[in-house]
């Protein structure tokens, strides 16, 4: 080989480089639903931890793209990936678009994920009231089940079992209700406040009540009948 034709060839070489470098760097249709849908799915994720004001969460994701997808021409433009109602883990599903090419397909998606919640440490019946003493935090595999739990402790503090909780298990709304503080019949203390005045009696509740309910409550000493408002166990207040 002379030193002409080798010449030739090194240059056709360094020629070609950029292009076969080019040709290396483009995604494939697959591999742009892949990186893109997973990159969607975070973003779904991340939108739904920062409305449940979750501190700490793992996640693993795994598309089945169809095969199909080998056949496609690579979209020009981003993908428009279409979100679903729900949540954004367990077995689910999202259509992928490409609108310049005019290809769609449906991208099955399993995801795993785990959450740092706040869960019992003991199980708990029904009428029982949650205090402090019976929280613990815990990373927690969610499923789609888990709908509606709940990732902040003041929203479970001082509310009753309505449902049995298990110990280490999320917590959902469902198991929780506003604690009844006065029963009918139950001995109450009335309180009455303005400003500058502040006085309380004994008083026989002829409502039940929650917080914040209003309720008729007779005078122990008169026998008035007034409206009052429970504010704690046995402990009502009137309002002017």
């Amino acid at each position: 080989m002379d030193g002409k034709y080798f010449s030739l060839i090194v240059l056709l070489s360094i020629l070609l480089l950029p292009l076969k470098a080019l040709a290396k760097g483009t995604p494939s249709a697959t591999e742009q639903i892949s990186q893109q849908t997973t990159n969607s799915l975070s973003a779904e994720i991340a939108r739904w931890q920062k409305t449940q004001e979750i501190t700490k969460i793992s996640k693993k994701i795994s598309l089945r793209i169809p095969s199909s997808a080998a056949k496609l021409k690579a979209c020009s433009t981003s993908l428009n990936i279409e979100a679903a109602k729900g949540l954004p883990f367990g077995r689910i599903q999202r259509k992928v678009n490409c609108n310049t090419e005019g290809w769609s397909l449906y991208v099955r998606a399993k995801v795993d994920l785990s959450a740092y919640i706040p869960v019992t440490n003991q199980t708990l019946e029904r009428d029982e009231v949650i205090s402090a003493e019976n929280l613990q935090w815990k990373m927690l595999p969610l499923t789609a089940s888990d709908q509606d739990i709940i990732t902040n402790e003041r929203h479970i503090l001082g509310q009753a079992v309505v449902r049995k909780i298990r110990k280490n298990k999320p917590i959902k709304s469902s198991n929780l209700s506003t604690p009844w503080l006065v029963n009918i019949g139950d001995e109450v203390i009335i309180e009455a406040a303005s400003p500058t005045f502040y006085a309380n009696m004994l008083g026989i509740a002829m409502d039940a009540g929650k917080q914040g309910d209003a309720i008729r409550v007779r005078n122990a000493s008169s026998g008035k009948i007034i409206t009052a408002y429970p504010v704690a166990k046995g402990k009502v207040q009137t309002r002017f």
